[in-house]
């Protein structure tokens, strides 16, 4: 499974806008376009799923170029890294970078502790079972395992 394929099976597509579980207004493949409860109105337009697609793609390609940056990051094995890119895609870089317990155990090979300090988070509470399956991954399964 690719980035793009695990982020539409968790963020779903809407050609609409809507307010995600955090209050945003949000379209297509979990793409935030407004301020924290900004009137729906605002955004009265459609996209296709291929246009939702394709700006998916630009966003994870800019995630990954800054995430390239990190140590920690260009060290994990592919379905890491894909859950990683996730990680980030939905509670942005600056969110994912406040895991600071679980990027210190990523950084020692400590696998089954980042696992753990990812589930300690507000992000679990807010969407556990994306964190679940996550956390697994980081644990060591294998992506193609966790989401058959």
């Amino acid at each position: 499974m690719n980035i793009a394929d695990l982020l539409e099976k968790e963020e779903g597509y809407r050609g609409k806008a809507y307010y995600c579980s955090e209050g945003y207004p949000t379209i297509g493949i979990g793409q935030k376009i407004g301020p924290k409860w900004s009137n729906l109105n605002h955004y009265d337009f459609t996209i296709s799923k291929p246009l939702a697609k394709a700006w998916l793609m630009d966003s994870v390609i800019d995630t990954e170029l800054e995430l390239a940056k990190l140590d920690w990051f260009q060290s994990l094995d592919l379905d890491r890294r894909t859950v990683i890119i996730s990680m980030a895609y939905q509670i942005g870089i600056t969110g994912l970078l406040k895991f600071e317990n679980m990027i210190a155990a990523i950084d020692r090979g400590h696998w089954n502790q980042a696992a753990t300090e990812a589930l300690d988070s507000r992000w679990a509470k807010q969407t556990p079972k994306r964190a679940g399956r996550h956390s697994r991954v980081i644990s060591g399964e294998l992506l193609s395992e966790v989401y058959k």
